[in-house]
This record gives C-alpha cells, sequence and structure tokens, in this order.
C-alpha cells in the first residue's frame, strides 16, 4: 500500500480542561444532617468544591445496551489522563492483529539505544508505512530485523504482563500475537506519559506516526466521529477469524475537554463494516461520558 502524507488532524490543544454536564447522571454529594432536618445550618469550614464524574454505572449500562443491540464479543478500558481514573468494561484477550505494530516499533527503537544504530532511511520508511498505512511487508522486514524476542522482552520491560508476541522462531503470525485492554492502555501510557523503556524522541517518533494515520484507517477510538480540533493518536487492527471477524482500536484522543488514553477489542459476527461500526459506537459512547472526568 503506497505511503501517504500524515491527516491535518494534529492540533495540539490546551490542557485546559472545561467539565460541562452532558448525558450522564453526575454523583451528588451527600446532604448534611442539617439540611435532613429542616433546619438552619451552622456556618462550616470550607471545603473543597466536590467535581463531579462520569456516572459508571450510567456508562456500563450505555455500553451493555450497545453490546446487546450489536451482538458479538467486546471489551475496553480507558484511561482518563486528567485525574489519572481509570474504567474497565468486559475485558477479555483477544488476538491482536495489527496493534501489534506499535510495540514492534518500540522493540525496534529500543534496540537502537541499547546497540548505539539508527534506524536506516530504508527502516524509516518501513516504520511510516507500518504504523501509517498499516503495511504488513514492511512489518515483516522490521519483525526480522529486531527479533520476536526482542519484542516480547519489550513487552516485558512495558508490564504488559498478559500479551504474548508470535512471529518467526516463536511460531505462528504476528497478527496472533494475543492482548488484553489494559496492556493495550499500558502501552499508549508508556509513550504519553513517559517510560524509561525507550527515551522522550523515540516516544515522540512514533506518536507522530500514529498521529498521521491514513483517513480510511482512523476508525474507532480516533473516530467517533470527533470535533476537528481534536488530536488523536491511534493504530487499528482487523482481520477475518473463526469465531468472528477481529477488529481493535487503541489510541489517544486530546481535546474538547477530554485527554485519555483507549483500547477496544472487539469480535464482529458480522464481518468488518458491521465490526467498525460497532467499534465507533463504543467509542462514542466513552467520548460522551468523558465531558466529565473517570
Amino acid at each position: 500500500m503506497p505511503a501517504s502524507q500524515p491527516v491535518s488532524r494534529r492540533v495540539l490543544v490546551s490542557s485546559t480542561l472545561t467539565l460541562v454536564g452532558a448525558g450522564f447522571a453526575l454523583r451528588k454529594p451527600p446532604e448534611t444532617a442539617s439540611a435532613k432536618a429542616g433546619g438552619a445550618a451552622a456556618p462550616a469550614a470550607p471545603s473543597p468544591s466536590v467535581v463531579p464524574t462520569v456516572d459508571r454505572a450510567a456508562l456500563t449500562a450505555a455500553l451493555e445496551a450497545h453490546r446487546t443491540a450489536r451482538g458479538g464479543t467486546m471489551g475496553l478500558v480507558v484511561h482518563d489522563l486528567r485525574n489519572g481514573a481509570r474504567f474497565s468494561w468486559r475485558e477479555y484477550t483477544n488476538e491482536s492483529l495489527s496493534t501489534i505494530k506499535v510495540l514492534i516499533l518500540v522493540a525496534c527503537l529500543r534496540k537502537c539505544q541499547d546497540t548505539g544504530v539508527e534506524l536506516t532511511e530504508k527502516q524509516h520508511g518501513q516504520a511510516r508505512r507500518m504504523i501509517q498505512s498499516s503495511d504488513n511487508a514492511a512489518t515483516d522486514a522490521l519483525l526480522a530485523w529486531v527479533g520476536t524476542p526482542a519484542v516480547q522482552q519489550a513487552a516485558g520491560l512495558l508490564a504488559m504482563s498478559a500479551t504474548v508476541v508470535r512471529g518467526g522462531s516463536a511460531g505462528g503470525w504476528w497478527g496472533y500475537s494475543t492482548t488484553t485492554p489494559a496492556d493495550l492502555v499500558t502501552l499508549l501510557d508508556a509513550l504519553a506519559v513517559g517510560t524509561p523503556v525507550i527515551h522522550a524522541g523515540h516516544r515522540g517518533y512514533i506518536r507522530h506516526l500514529m498521529s498521521g494515520v491514513v483517513p480510511a484507517q482512523r476508525w474507532g477510538v480516533a473516530d467517533p466521529p470527533l470535533p476537528e480540533s481534536v488530536y488523536t493518536e491511534t493504530k487499528n487492527g482487523w482481520g477475518p477469524m473463526t469465531g468472528g471477524y477481529r477488529l481493535n482500536s487503541i489510541g489517544r484522543v486530546v481535546g474538547d475537554g477530554r485527554n485519555y488514553t483507549m483500547a477496544i477489542l472487539t469480535r464482529s459476527p458480522q464481518g468488518f463494516r458491521y465490526g467498525r461500526q460497532t467499534v465507533n459506537g463504543l467509542s462514542e459512547i466513552v467520548h460522551d461520558a468523558l465531558v466529565l472526568p473517570l
């Protein structure tokens, strides 16, 4: 598949996050004893204001309703980087398909750090095609260079304890590596927040590539749809397998009052297009809820 230019949705937004009410019910502070009694309340010492948060029960109910309507298997994890809170829903282990390409690139860049070499111009082109247009031949070449054991080691260093990397001497195809939403969010957080596994320049390089994924592959986390002002980094994976077409979406969303990482894993009973709509629906439900912090 030919390489493409990065898409234009790269507007870095202000870190000031405005919280406004939306379709999810707010949690309210309990009534004071004096208020319950109907009497005049004694002057109270100033207390910190209560920040409204997402009603997790309502969010879960909305996701469950979507799952019931669409069918198939699905699970997700979202990490709100505004306050560090996480939300998990129906987590399970799925084949990674092309989401593993982000971890492969992490392993390649760690090898560069450990050996003092740099990626060649050809390898930079392979990395760009691997992430931005999901080129499998480019992935094969980079995995052959770094080695499957190095990718598994990178997963271990990042505390992706449920991820099993396949390919080459490990047997099977790299797309049949298995992982969980929590592990993929751990990977995204390492790139977004920091990790000793690779330095900041290499993290920025991966995130730059993830921000330029071709439009046709920007469904799921990066396309609920989002306002034009929102900045996203993403990588999706998809392919037919027994038990349902696998469609996975990972990424980071910054802007429109949000700042979060999320991983969605699914198995569609009716193929790619139907499954893509299902993933988009899950992403939209979470994005709408995160007008408030978790």
